[in-house]
């Protein structure tokens, strides 16, 4: 969300400086797309699971670990590898993978 004007000058007034994420901690272009991928996967596993009608507690039980585990899954929150895996056990595509990771 974009910061107000107001709410700027504000936080610049004060000595303080307005940056993005991005800078504040010293990302890398190619950190910030592997980051983006993993956002998108878990987006992805998130609308299959939600297609298919399932539960979080479900996918779980299909996934074999915990309902915890996919909530964190869904929110990207998990190695590339694992994002894919999970997809793929849901029944998603090798397409939406890709897809997914492509953006």
């Amino acid at each position: 969300m974009p910061l107000n004007a107001k709410k700027k000058a504000r936080i610049e007034a004060m000595g303080g400086k307005v940056t993005t994420v991005e800078e504040w901690l010293d990302l890398t272009p190619e950190e910030v797309a592997v980051i983006d991928m993993k956002i998108r996967l878990g987006e992805e596993l998130k609308a299959c699971r939600r297609k298919k009608k399932l539960s979080q507690e479900r996918v779980a039980k299909i996934l074999k670990t915990s309902q915890g585990r996919v909530s964190k899954l869904e929110k990207g929150q998990a190695t590339l590898d694992q994002l894919a895996r999970s997809l793929l056990a849901l029944g998603g595509s090798t397409k939406e993978v890709a897809r997914a990771i492509a953006g």
